[in-house]
């Protein structure tokens, strides 16, 4: 369930525009309050127009919108854990910028990752809810929220569907509205881009999804966590890490608590030399969410059942149905790796020589980037190079959601 009311004007806040706009809001998808950005090209064609939008207030952003362009496919972000949509809003506006009018993009936060109680969670919610998600009250209290939506991978995976489901009337709403046409089967094409455990996410619910699956043209995956299957050492750590949740959690949410103490500026100056944390932006961010415990006890609980459940082996039976019907860009990077390392690019290229999946699967190694490339600005360049050319290479406007491939979607699934 997804609802939107006056949050989505007090929150929206205007980034950037020159012919593009770039918007923050926040909406309530399966009742937690969620970072999203939009980012589509705008109608403005002289540069006194583009300087009254960038002058103009937040709360004329609404009808902003309305002289946007009509976008024939949708760039659909699902990023990593942290799920914070904020830290790649620049480079998710450089793809549409440079992808050119036709292109648009939606992204999407986590429930429960982001900054302030209402997003995170309150005491109640935290207190009274194991790990699993589950209450001893469950149901008396109607004002405490489902704790398993923030806290497993099935939640998240829900909330991500729902905000497809919002988007998609959201479009409709805002290109169909006068369109002679029946706005209710019409859908743009969605291309998914996702980060890390993102991957899965994406991987579940097309595979949930055949109506989503038929309308997607094209899925890149960057630096994919699909499989939990790191080199030894990393292994036995994380999962032990992952086996002991239950220590782990409230011993590493209280050395937040502990660190919550320093100033801000002397945490800025150890993540930017010796963490490596070279962009300014990326690092408020990260001190933002990680020295909120709430939001520190979301991130460590999803991200322990994350290694404790995803398979060692690729799922080659997922990549095999969603491979036929669009095909998919896979980016691998060094440092090396412990979440999507080398060697599983190399697995994939084995099973696509042996016919296990599918060839239509397309992978590149860069060794020069990190896991973490999006708080590295020297980063972005070569995923949003990635990115374009993996788009450009499917062509544009592809016409991917009639009836007939519907159909075709759900005799395979």
């Amino acid at each position: 369930m997804v609802e939107t009311g006056s949050t989505d004007t007090d929150c929206e806040e205007v980034l950037s525009v020159t012919s593009i706009i770039a918007s923050e809001r926040k909406i309530t998808i399966c009742g937690w309050p969620t970072d999203v950005v939009l980012i589509d090209h705008c109608n403005a064609k002289h540069a006194d127009e583009e300087s009254a939008l960038r002058q103009s207030s937040a709360i004329d952003n609404r009808s902003q919108r309305r002289d946007c362009c009509k976008p024939h496919t949708l760039l659909l972000f699902v990023p990593g854990n942290p799920g914070v949509v904020h830290w790649y809003t620049d480079f998710l506006t450089q793809v549409v910028e440079r992808l050119g009018k036709g292109y648009a993009a939606r992204g999407v936060s986590y429930a429960g990752h982001g900054v302030g109680e209402v997003i995170v969670g309150n005491d109640d919610e935290h207190s009274k809810t194991d790990y699993s998600g589950n209450r001893e009250d469950e149901g008396k209290n109607p004002k405490l929220r489902n704790m398993k939506i923030p806290w497993t991978m099935d939640g998240q995976i829900q909330h991500k569907i729902a905000w497809i489901d919002a988007l998609i009337d959201d479009w409709r709403k805002q290109f169909l509205s006068n369109s002679k046409s029946n706005p209710s089967k019409e859908t743009p094409n969605f291309i998914f881009i996702s980060h890390s455990i993102g991957a899965h996410f994406v991987q579940c619910l097309l595979l949930r999804r055949p109506d989503i699956l038929a309308h997607t043209a094209h899925i890149i995956h960057l630096m994919p966590f699909f499989r939990f299957d790191p080199p030894p050492l990393k292994s036995f750590m994380l999962s032990h890490a992952a086996s002991w949740y239950e220590y782990v959690v409230p011993m590493m949410t209280t050395l937040v608590n502990a660190a919550s103490v320093f100033p801000r500026r002397w945490i800025d100056f150890y993540l930017e030399r010796h963490v490596g944390l070279n962009c300014p932006k990326g690092r408020k961010i990260a001190l933002d969410i990680f020295l909120n415990p709430k939001m520190m006890r979301n991130h460590l609980v999803l991200g322990l059942q994350e290694i404790r459940e995803l398979p060692e082996m690729p799922n080659d039976v997922a990549l095999r149905l969603i491979g036929d019907i669009c095909s998919t860009s896979i980016l691998f990077c060094g440092c090396p790796d412990q979440w999507a390392p080398l060697f599983h690019m190399e697995d994939l290229k084995l099973l696509q020589r042996n016919s296990k999946v599918p060839h239509n699967i397309n992978m590149l190694y860069i060794e020069e980037l990190r896991h973490d490339f999006v708080v590295h600005p020297e980063m972005i360049e070569p995923v949003v190079r990635f990115c374009l050319n993996s788009i450009r290479v499917i062509g544009k406007g592809l016409n991917v959601g009639d009836t007939f491939r519907l159909q075709d979607v759900k005799s395979k699934l």
